[in-house]
């Protein structure tokens, strides 16, 4: 209904300055393509533009929040750009706009626009791009646990069928990473221990400062599993077979097309199942509905 999209339009323009600007100056190039009345949009016009930056720390603390699920990688990001401005654009994006027009994850936007200034220049630390899908995926699956509620997936049967469709249980994924991806964010996580001791120290020119991040190593790979643990989501490492075992669940799938994968002989179909049994048993495997 018309008066959603006019509550999208607000929130829009409480977080971006410039669309302020465009709506006021240009509204019907600004407003094209939404679902407003005429009345909505001269109501929207109506109020004073000067309403719209009266929070001026709106923008910080929900880049706060968002930085908290990506701090390795936002901390990457500032030591290079020397500038928090470089993340606050997020609120004037498209990847902004649209998760709020479309009631989508801020956060998931948040890692589109940090992948995105990976691929346009305007960072170019080349830890960066593997450290915020990481961040993504375990951000992802923290979301995904709270909305499962923490229902477990409850007894396995005595026999599974062949026939059985299985997947990764909430709050779990599997990932493929540059292998020192886990020694940069150690790196980073040190570096900002020893800052937090004396936060002010930031001010200083003999501050610590975030230097001899390990390079990328692309030609060597690491697996990891995502998956809840007794202090949020914990990471374990997987081999090969096992990950691309499990990356076939993270839809829904039948035993036996695991056990049939074009190319695979007994010996491989053998160390299928046990990866399956193994996580089957572990919880991060489930029978699908």
């Amino acid at each position: 209904m018309s008066y959603h999209t006019l509550q999208k339009v607000l929130v829009r323009m409480l977080f971006d300055e410039k669309f302020v600007a465009e709506v006021y100056d240009e509204p019907a190039r600004a407003l094209s393509g939404l679902d407003l009345t005429e009345g909505e949009r001269e109501q929207l016009l109506r109020v004073d533009r000067r309403a719209w930056r009266h929070d001026t720390l709106r923008r910080k603390r929900t880049l706060q929040t968002l930085a908290e699920e990506f701090k390795i990688s936002t901390t990457i990001i500032l030591s290079e750009t020397r500038s928090l401005a470089s993340l606050e654009q997020f609120f004037s994006s498209s990847f902004f706009h649209r998760s709020v027009q479309e009631r989508a994850s801020m956060g998931r936007a948040f890692s589109e626009f940090l992948l995105d200034g990976c691929r346009n220049g305007a960072w170019t630390a080349p830890q960066i791009p593997d450290i915020v899908r990481l961040e993504a995926a375990i951000a992802a699956c923290r979301r995904t646990l709270v909305r499962a509620g923490g229902d477990e997936a409850g007894e396995l049967p005595a026999t599974i069928s062949d026939q059985a469709r299985i997947r990764l249980a909430p709050g779990y994924d599997v990932g493929s990473f540059q292998a020192n991806v886990i020694t940069a964010i150690q790196h980073v996580e040190r570096y900002l221990f020893e800052l937090s001791l004396m936060p002010a120290m930031a001010l200083c020119d003999d501050a610590p400062k975030l230097i001899g991040l390990p390079e990328v190593v692309s030609s060597k790979k690491v697996y990891l599993l995502f998956g809840p643990g007794a202090a949020g989501i914990s990471i374990t490492n997987l081999d090969k077979a096992a990950y691309l075992t499990l990356y076939e669940t993270k839809r829904a799938v039948e035993i036996r097309t695991l056990l049939s994968k074009p190319g695979s002989v007994r010996a491989n179909a053998k160390r299928t199942q046990e990866i399956l049994s193994e996580w089957l048993e572990s919880g991060a495997l489930m029978i699908a509905a």
